[in-house]
Parts: structure tokens; C-alpha cells; sequence
């Protein structure tokens, strides 16, 4: 039986909803989870989540009344004397126990129409409904009463007035009884969540009393005088801070307000249901709320029915803490403040003195720190000035947070995108609810939002009289947004008539404003009945608004909100578009219209993507640790707000690093990381990028989407590009960036920048380091091929490998042995970065011995994946040539001592000899090369895909294109079509007319041609003088050293000017169009001298070796009949 019996109780609690645990929240879906329902209904900070609920009946006790206890009769326990009786639903969370009669559910069971059961954010109660939302820190003792086995009575004891100094006589405790109805296992567990919950919050009672004690209920419940401890004197205690009203009148006449008759009445509920944070919500509190609050209780009930009560409990000294914290500091918000301030209701005479405007800047200052997405925004300053009249100044600084951030999401932001929504919103209400007056508008051409816009953004504050607008504002805070678009709606139908002839914006103005000035009319002044003359316009208007359109529903307001979302969202989002690419600087004129907007897409889409990605990281992690981590600031936008539109509100506006990477990932292909599941022939820019305003539909395809690199050269492109590497890249960095490369297509341009990226001291030269990492970035960035980019010609080479049934090899390799030649060149040209030195003979001999060292140039076998390029292009080497890979496999005991041969002979590996390169240099270098020369003209700027649009034009003619360099003086030039037009150079363009020769080619060349074959020639003058010079010093003895393998010996002269400058000179500069750039035989050559340096060959053999080579190439290089005799190459001017 016992078996049984549990088994039943265990499957009752899969089936009881209560025992359900709260889900993952979802932004993908756009119904709003049921956590923020929760917060929603019962205004509760975003710490807060459902953690139980069930059934449960109130039983509120027969109010206490003085009399009978004035009569001599004895004090009856209240619960025996029960009152009214209430059906709901108990909800039980972190810090709150909420009671609603509305039939609200929000267990994960339940459906969403369950959950928004609820006719307006009236914490929880409805327009008309009952229930209470109190916090566990203000409940003093929880007892279960003595009832039925099946029943469980909870009778509940609160800290009202309890927490005073001053208490009175007749002080009587709060106290109600609760009934779960439920099964057993289900009450049980409700129990034990809230024994937990009111052990962890018994910490918060100081707080409670802090803020409870500076609330205006308080001071008028406990009288306004007691005696002091020892019975004698009276003290009298001053009123806590009730607003600006207390030191320059509340607006309005207090006299007709019947504003004593208002404080009774409201003193009078206060001693029966409890009064700010343990208020009961019966049917009379919200009829005392239609006709008006007391001026003095004004400012405390706003802050009961908004919620901002709770947040002030939760941190009461946040307000003073932020001032003191952000003294002194200034920011573009406190600017746009100070010229605000003078504005903010100047009819008002505390907002004429220096005490209401120092009032109003702190808590204006204060928010704009607290929340800086939002920061300042206009209209805020109205509104801020209007809760001062009645509160205190932390009391508006927290409400003002409600207000921004939950009851009018949007309203005040950068994009004021909720007050254009509710806009739209009001005008199809206007549409269905008055057709005509609709189309007389329309016809007339009127625009509605001329006089509704300020109605909603300023809350009626800056269109009706202050003290009209105060009443307006006391049933918004209770019943939520939808009361801004009844009293609207009730506007337009009382002034239907005289509106309707209106004929343009003018005539509609002056009819609403005239209406507004006679608010405290008569509305019948020529009716018989006394009663009917009694009625003001006013009281007709608010009649209307929630009688006429009570259909009006909080629920109503949502649907046409989520039809004219997207509309309005896309409208915004495309005039910032507009304005942000128009206001981009010059730079962004490079580039086509096109480009900039998918630029602008992409940038957003990036910043939004990693953005979401964050939050369900974020999500993730505290699921997975199960446990809830409350916010550390308890301000600010909620958390589940929806994000990832600019339209949305406040925007990301700099990018980190690492989304820059998914940027480039997303722009070129070299910028998607080597992962397993990448093809090399992938492209990452085809995968829809085309408008970020679909990036929560692809936000499940962040698993497919490529890796990106993290490489040195994106680094140094990110530091490039950004203005302040630590703030990140805004939209016009990055466009500047590309602009500088995507721009009008000039190869020395992009030579220049890619030059720039490693000249880290900003001195022009680039060291020996920097040489070798922009040969790295020249393979990562052509690792996944050139896609036609990059065509090179047919050598002599090539032609002779063809007649000889040989393989050619493919671009991808001819590239490698480009990269290889330029560290090579780069070395071969580059300036001695030797320190000062005090003796001019040191120099000397500095200079000769450097000079040997270049001489006696080779790349040790670090570099060897540079130079060994394929099988394929040994096969082209001579029978004498040994291969470089076997030799290093066949001696690897002496890899080390050979390393340090080479780099004592090597002035490129030899960090004793420090040396850099110029730009001239490297210009020279990188147009000696056909292939490095189409890197830098179209691919590199091709290689960053934007619109297709800009792809045609990066493929039409540039100077760029048809420059001349040494590399392509034998090359045939492609003849332009008919229908191509003229060239973009026009005359000076580069074009050499066949048969001219190299005095063509020189009269054509553009200016920095000329300079850096003017370089050339120097330096060229400059080591034969050097050489020989260092050849007629040379003694017998080092003659004799020939034998052996010594790195500075003749070898080195003889071999490395066969190799080196002489011949490479000849090759690149000279009259023979077989050698005009660097071919696989050179290469050869490089690869022999340096396994001959490792392996310790001796000068005949080597001189043997390349006697061959040159035998193979069957051309002749004078610089063999006479080891001391050195190349000359002169240019004719």
C-alpha cells in the first residue's frame, strides 16, 4: 500500500504544472517569455522569475475600526473576523510573493494566451481586479493555521507601520490568511520555497526600513507629533520630501481638488489594506486613483503602481552613490542637459530657481550614467521636472528608469523608434474606431502625428494643464500605455465635429489647443440639471476615454504593435542608413554607393551577430550552473529585451577585434580560418549578406558559418584602421580602410599601404623581421588561390619546358618561388642599420666586411619551404645540382653547425648586422616581379568582395594596369578593344609602342619608376666600389683559404656574384628579355649555393655546379672570366 501511495504522490508531481522548472529564454521567437509576462504583470525588477505557483483563495479580515475598541469591547483577532474573500493565483518568486485574481499562469506548461490574460500592466490586478505584490523582506511571520487535513491556511504577518519610530496607540499589525488550493505534494513545495525565500531575504530588512520611513504614508499614519522618551516635551517630526510642491505650491487650486477630502479617504484605505509596500489592492484603490491623488501622496503611489518602489528597496543609496561616484566628470549627455534645463516647464516657479534646476540636473545626470546606451535624450527633461512637483529626487531618478526602460520601451533613445511605433498604432486605432473623421484627415492631407507625436512623447505633460495632466498621469502608472491612446482617442471624438473642417495642420492645431485651455469648463454649461453643469470638460474627457474605449486593451495595443514593427524599424533603419553613409568624410567617395551600403549592412550585421551570440553564451553559462546570478546593476534596459536593429535604439558603434575578424571573414576568403570543414574554393561572401536586418533568422547558422583567421597581418590591419586600437573600428574606420584599398585602382597606392602596415616605427624602413613577416602575409593571404586574379605570362622558360614534354608549373607555385625571390631581393638591396660609430676607419672596415657578407648571400634552412617549391621544378635542375631536402635529411647532426656558418656569413641571418629595407626598395622589389606586381594591382584590393557592382569596376582599366615595370618589358600587353574607349591613363598611361626598346620603356615609365631605377643605379655604383675596393685588399693568405669551406672567401665573391647581384642584376635590368624576372633556373641557382654552404662543398665543385647551370641556360655571364671583375648595369637617360 505504501508503494502505491508514493507512487501516486510521484506521478502527481509530473503532472502538477508547479513542478515544472523555468526554460532557457528565446529571442529567436518574438513572443515574449513567460518570466517577462511574469515582470510584466506585477512590475517586478528583471532579477525576478516565476518559481511557483498555484491556486489559493485570499481572506482579508473585517477592517479594524477604533470605535469598538473605544467602547470597552476586547481586541478580536482579525483572521477570526474574516472580510472579503478573493480567488486567484499565487505566484512565488526570488524576493516577491504576488497574489492577482486575474487567471494568469506562467509555468512553461501553460500556453501564451494563458499567460497574457491580463487587461493591462496593472500589477496583476487589472482595471478593476484585486491582489498584492509584496516583497518577503516585509513579511514579519508566516503561520499555518489550524484547518482541514486537505486544506492549507497560511496566515501571513507583515511589517506595516512596524518599522517607524513613531507608532500609534492604537497601532493594530497587518494580517490576512491565504488558502492553497492544491494537491498535498504541491502545497508542500510552495511552502518550502517561501521558507526559503524569507530566510534569504531577512538581510534586507534595513533597507526596507531606510525607504519606508521617507514615505509620506508613513509620517501621516504615525502622527505628526510624539512625545520624547522621557513623556515631557513633544517633538515634532518634519514630512519627508513630497516634490518641489512642498517649497512652491502644487499646481492646481487645492481647494477644488478637495484635496483634504482625497488625504482622508486615503489615509482612511491605508489603516485597512497595509500602505506602500505591503499595499492590498481592492476595487476602492482604483476608483481613488480616477478621481485624483492627494498632492502629497502623489509622488509615493506613482511609485507603488509603476514598480520603481522596487527597485528603490533593492538599492536605496544607488541615487547618492552615483552622484558621488561620477562627480566632476563630464560627458556629451550633461552638455545636452545644461541646454535643457531652462526649458523644462518654465511656467512652473521651482523650475525658475536654482533649487529646482539643481534638482532637476542631478537626477537627469544621474541616469544618464546609470544607463548609458540611452544617456540624455529629449522630452526626458519635461517629463523629469513633472515627477519633481511630487517626488523626491530619488524617487524620480528610479521611476524615470521604469518609465525609459519598461513602461515606454523606446520612447526616449536615440531612435525614439517606440514613439513612431505607438504613432502608427494610434493612427490605425483612429482608422477603425472613426472612419470618417479618418478620411476627411486623408483627403485633407493632415498629418495626425503633428499634434499626437508631443501628446505621447511629452505623456499630455507639454499639451493639457499641469494639473489636467497630472491626472492623466496618475491611471497611466497604474494601468499601463494603452491610457496614453484612450485619452487620445477620446480627444479626437469629442472634437469630431468642428475637426472634420478643418483643412490643414494649422486649423487642426488651433482647434485641439483651444480645446486644452477650457478643460476646467462647464462641458454643458447651458443644460437645466445642476449636476450636468457640475461636469468639466476634463471629467467628460476621461469619462469617454475609459468608458467609450474600454475595448481598448492592453492586449489590443500589443498586436498592432507587433503588425507595424517591421515597417516602421525599416524605415528607421533605412534613413540612418542614408544619414550615416552621407555623413561618412571624403574617403567614403572612393568607393561606389553600393559598397558603402553593403559595408554599412555587414558592419551592423557583424556587431549585432556577436552581440546575440554573447547573450546566449551568457544564458548558457548560468543555465548550465544552475543557479540565477541576479544583476549587478539593477537600472538599465531589461534583459530580455529584443536587440540586433538599428531602428531598435542605441546601436553598437565600435568594433573589437575579434569582430573584425568575422567581418573580413565575411569580405575576403583569406580571411576564413584553414578549419577541417572549409574548402579552399569556398566563399564566405556569397552566404547572404545582403542586409542585416535578417540576422535573427541566420542566428541558428552560427555553427556553419566559417571560422575566421587569426593571423599577425589582420592584427596589423586592425591596429591600421583603427583610430584607438582599445576603443576598436567604428563604421568610418573601417570604410576609410577599405576606401584606401577598394578605392580607384593604383597599384603603387596599394604598395605603399601594405608597406606602411609593417614600418612599425613610422621611420620609413622595415627591418629584417618585418621583411619575413610580410613574406608570411604574402602566403596567408594567397594560400587559397588567386581565382584568375593573377595570370602570368609565358617565359622562356615555360616555352622550353613545353618543348621538352615537361610539367608547368601552376600559378600557385610560381607565386611561392615569387615570395621566395622577394626575401631574397629584399635582403640583396637591403641598407645596413648600423649604429653610429665614432672612428670613420671603423666604418670602413664595417663596410667591406658587409659587403663580403652580402656577397656571400644564402637563406639557411629555415627558409627552406620557401624555396623548395615542388618536385616539378627540380626535375628542371642539371644532373650536378644535388637536392637540398636530401642532403638535410642525409646531415642532420650538422644542421646546427651549418646554421651558424651561414648566419656568420649570411648578413641576412646575422643579427650582429641589423638592416632594413625603404619604400623605394620595396617598391622596386615588388615591381621587379610580374606575379607580385598583379598581387598588388588586383588581387589584394580585388580580394575584399563587396557589391557586385564594385567587382566590375575593379576589373576595368586603371594606370595601374597598364604601368610598366621591368617584369613585363617583354610581355606582350593585351591591345584594348574598340568598344573599351580610351585608356584611363590617356598618353602618359605606360602603354610602350612595340620596337622602342628600353628607351620606350624609360620614357613611359611613371615617376617613381624613374626614381627607383635612379636608387638601382646607386646602389649598384656604390657596392662595385665597395667590392673592389675590398678586392684589391685582399691579401695571399685569404687566396689560400680558397680550399676550404669559409663562407667569406673567394667562393663567396666568385659564386654569389654569379648568383647575386651581377646576374640577378643582368637578369632583372638587362637587355636580354630572357632574364627580365626571376625563373625557375635562378631558383636552382639559390638552392645550390645554399646546400653547398651547408654541406661544406669546396670552390671547385661549386663553381663546377654552376658552370652547369649556366650551361643549361645557355647564356653567358662575363663576371666568370675574372673573379674580381663585377656586372655593371648602366640605363641610358
Amino acid at each position: 500500500m505504501m508503494q502505491w501511495t508514493s507512487f501516486v504522490q510521484k506521478a502527481q508531481s509530473f503532472i502538477d504544472p508547479a513542478n515544472f522548472s523555468l526554460p532557457t529564454l528565446s529571442s529567436s521567437d518574438r513572443n515574449p517569455s513567460k518570466a517577462s509576462l511574469f515582470r510584466q504583470q506585477f512590475r517586478l525588477p528583471d532579477s525576478q522569475n516565476p518559481l511557483q505557483e498555484i491556486t489559493a483563495e485570499l481572506i482579508l479580515p473585517i477592517p479594524h475600526t477604533p470605535s469598538s475598541t473605544s467602547l470597552g469591547e476586547p481586541a478580536r483577532n482579525p483572521v477570526d473576523r474574516a472580510g472579503n474573500r478573493y480567488a486567484g493565483r499565487l505566484h512565488l518568486s526570488e524576493r516577491f510573493l504576488c497574489f492577482s485574481t486575474q487567471p494568469t499562469s506562467f509555468t512553461p506548461s501553460t500556453s501564451l494566451g494563458a499567460s497574457t490574460h491580463w487587461a493591462g500592466q496593472t500589477n496583476g490586478t487589472g482595471p478593476s481586479g484585486n491582489g498584492f505584490t509584496i516583497p518577503l523582506c516585509c513579511i514579519r511571520r508566516v503561520e499555518r493555521l489550524n484547518s482541514l487535513s486537505h486544506v492549507f491556511s497560511l496566515a501571513l504577518t507583515t511589517w506595516n507601520g512596524a518599522l517607524g519610530k513613531q507608532q500609534n496607540s492604537d497601532f493594530a499589525p497587518q494580517r490576512f490568511t491565504i488558502q492553497l488550493a492544491g494537491s498535498r505534494q504541491a502545497c508542500e513545495r510552495f511552502c518550502d520555497g517561501l521558507k526559503k525565500g524569507l530566510r534569504e531575504c531577512m538581510k534586507e530588512i534595513e533597507n526596507l526600513r531606510l525607504v519606508v520611513n521617507n514615505c509620506y504614508s508613513e509620517y501621516l499614519l504615525s502622527g505628526t507629533k510624539a512625545k520624547a522618551q522621557n513623556g515631557e516635551a513633544p517633538e515634532a517630526r518634519q514630512p519627508p520630501d513630497a516634490g518641489l510642491g512642498m517649497m512652491f505650491r502644487y499646481p492646481g487650486d487645492a481647494r477644488k481638488l478637495r484635496d483634504r477630502s482625497k488625504m482622508r479617504l486615503w489615509g482612511e484605505y491605508f489603516r485597512e489594506n497595509g500602505r506602500n509596500a505591503t499595499l492590498i489592492r481592492q476595487p476602492t484603490f482604483h476608483k481613488l486613483i480616477r478621481v485624483g491623488l492627494p498632492n502629497r501622496l502623489r509622488g509615493e503611489i506613482w511609485e507603488v503602481t509603476s514598480g520603481s518602489l522596487y527597485l528603490h528597496l533593492r538599492s536605496p543609496n544607488l541615487y547618492t552613490e552615483t552622484l558621488s561616484k561620477f562627480s566632476g566628470q563630464e560627458s556629451l549627455a550633461i552638455d545636452e542637459i545644461e541646454k535643457d534645463l531652462n526649458r523644462s516647464l518654465p511656467e512652473y516657479a521651482g523650475f525658475q530657481s536654482e533649487e529646482g534646476i539643481g534638482r532637476l540636473r542631478r537626477v537627469l545626470t544621474a541616469y544618464s550614467w546609470t544607463n548609458a546606451e540611452i544617456g540624455y535624450c529629449q522630452a526626458m527633461n519635461i517629463v523629469v521636472a513633472a515627477l519633481l512637483i511630487y517626488m523626491s529626487e530619488a524617487q524620480a531618478f528610479f521611476l524615470l528608469s521604469v518609465l525609459c526602460d519598461r513602461l515606454l520601451p523606446g520612447y526616449y533613445s536615440t531612435t525614439m523608434y517606440g514613439t513612431l511605433l505607438d504613432q502608427k498604432v494610434f493612427e490605425s486605432l483612429v482608422e477603425k474606431t472613426m472612419p470618417v473623421l479618418w478620411d476627411h484627415l486623408t483627403k485633407s492631407d493632415v498629418q495626425l502625428s503633428v499634434v499626437s507625436l508631443p501628446w505621447f512623447l511629452s505623456l499630455y505633460i507639454n499639451s493639457m494643464p499641469l494639473v489636467f495632466a497630472f491626472r492623466v498621469l496618475d491611471v497611466f502608472f497604474l494601468e499601463g500605455p494603452k491610457v496614453l491612446f484612450q485619452v487620445g482617442l477620446a480627444i479626437l471624438r469629442i472634437n469630431g465635429e468642428e475637426l472634420l473642417d478643418i483643412q490643414d495642420d494649422g486649423s487642426f492645431i488651433s482647434v485641439l489647443k483651444a480645446y486644452f485651455s477650457r478643460l476646467d469648463e462647464s462641458a454643458h454649461p447651458r443644460s437645466e440639471n445642476p449636476k450636468l453643469r457640475a461636469i468639466t470638460r476634463f471629467q467628460e474627457l476621461m469619462v469617454v476615454a475609459f468608458k467609450e474605449f474600454s475595448q481598448i486593451t492592453h492586449q489590443t495595443i500589443t498586436e498592432q504593435r507587433e503588425k507595424h514593427k517591421d515597417a516602421v524599424l525599416q524605415n528607421i533603419e533605412s534613413f540612418a542608413k542614408r544619414t550615416s553613409i552621407r555623413n561618412l568624410g571624403p574617403d567614403s567617395k572612393k568607393l561606389s554607393m553600393d559598397d558603402l551600403g553593403v559595408i554599412y549592412d555587414r558592419y551592423y550585421e557583424v556587431l549585432y551577430d556577436r552581440q546575440q551570440r554573447q547573450k546566449v553564451e551568457e544564458e548558457e553559462r548560468r543555465r548550465q550552473e544552475k543557479k540565477r546570478v541576479e544583476r549587478t546593476s539593477i537600472l538599465g534596459p531589461p534583459v530580455d529585451r529584443e536587440i540586433g536593429r538599428v531602428g531598435l535604439g542605441p546601436s553598437p558603434t565600435h568594433m573589437d577585434y575579434d569582430a573584425f575578424r568575422d567581418f573580413l571573414a565575411a569580405t575576403a576568403k583569406w580571411a576564413v580560418a584553414d578549419s577541417r570543414g572549409s574548402s579552399r574554393k569556398e566563399s564566405t561572401s556569397e552566404q547572404g549578406f545582403n542586409s542585416f536586418r535578417g540576422w535573427g533568422k541566420s542566428s541558428a547558422l552560427w555553427n556553419n558559418k566559417p571560422e575566421p583567421a587569426d593571423h599577425e597581418f589582420t592584427r596589423r590591419l586592425f591596429r591600421k584602421w583603427a583610430t584607438d586600437p582599445n576603443e576598436g573600428l567604428s563604421l568610418q574606420n573601417v570604410v576609410n580602410g577599405l576606401a584606401r584599398l577598394k578605392g580607384p585602382r593604383d597599384i603603387m597606392n596599394n604598395i605603399n599601404y601594405f608597406f606602411d602596415l609593417y614600418d612599425d616605427e613610422g621611420t620609413g624602413q622595415v627591418d629584417r623581421e618585418g621583411i619575413l613577416r610580410m613574406s608570411e602575409a604574402l602566403l596567408f593571404l594567397s594560400r587559397r588561390g588567386f581565382e584568375g586574379a593573377i595570370t602570368p605570362t609565358q617565359s622562356v622558360e615555360d616555352v622550353r619546358a613545353n618543348e621538352q614534354d615537361q610539367d608547368k608549373l601552376s600559378t600557385d607555385e610560381r607565386f611561392l618561388g615569387s615570395v621566395s625571390s622577394f626575401i631574397r631581393r629584399c635582403f640583396e638591396y637591403a641598407d645596413p642599420s648600423h649604429p653610429d660609430r665614432a672612428a670613420e676607419g671603423q666604418k670602413d672596415e664595417d663596410a667591406a666586411e658587409t659587403a663580403d657578407k652580402l656577397g656571400s648571400f644564402s637563406i639557411g634552412d629555415d627558409e627552406e619551404d620557401l624555396i623548395d617549391i615542388d618536385d616539378d621544378a627540380k626535375s628542371i635542375e642539371s644532373a650536378g645540382t644535388i637536392n637540398p631536402a636530401k642532403q638535410v635529411t642525409e646531415d642532420k647532426p650538422n644542421t646546427h653547425h651549418n646554421r651558424s656558418v651561414s648566419e656568420s656569413a649570411n648578413p641576412a641571418l646575422d643579427p650582429n648586422n641589423p638592416l632594413h629595407i625603404t619604400l623605394p626598395t620595396f617598391r622596386m622589389v615588388i615591381l621587379a616581379d610580374e606575379l607580385l606586381e598583379q598581387f598588388f594591382d588586383s588581387f589584394f584590393p580585388q580580394s575584399f568582395r563587396l557589391s557586385d557592382h564594385g567587382l566590375e569596376a575593379l576589373a576595368s582599366s586603371s594606370l595601374s594596369s597598364n604601368l610598366t615595370t621591368f617584369s613585363n618589358i617583354g610581355a606582350a600587353k593585351p591591345q584594348p578593344s574598340p568598344a573599351s574607349g580610351a585608356s584611363v591613363a590617356g598618353a602618359s598611361g605606360g602603354i610602350v609602342p612595340p620596337g622602342k626598346g628600353l628607351r620606350g620603356v624609360l620614357d613611359n615609365i611613371v615617376s617613381d619608376g624613374i626614381r627607383m631605377a635612379a636608387e638601382v643605379k646607386k646602389r649598384m655604383d656604390e657596392a662595385q666600389r665597395e667590392l673592389e675596393r675590398s678586392a684589391l685588399n685582399r691579401d695571399d693568405e685569404e687566396e689560400e683559404e680558397d680550399e676550404e669551406y669559409d663562407p667569406r672567401s673567394g667562393v663567396a665573391t666568385t659564386s654569389a656574384m654569379v648568383g647575386g647581384i651581377s646576374s640577378w642584376g643582368a637578369g632583372a635590368y638587362g637587355a636580354d628579355p630572357e632574364r627580365r624576372s626571376v625563373r625557375d633556373a635562378d631558383r636552382d641557382l639559390l638552392e645550390g649555393a645554399e646546400v653547398i654552404s651547408m654541406r661544406g662543398k669546396d670552390d671547385a665543385s661549386l663553381l663546377d655546379d654552376k658552370d652547369d647551370h649556366k650551361q643549361d641556360r645557355g647564356t653567358h655571364d662575363p663576371s666568370h672570366d675574372d673573379p674580381n671583375l663585377v656586372s655593371k648595369v648602366e640605363f641610358e637617360s
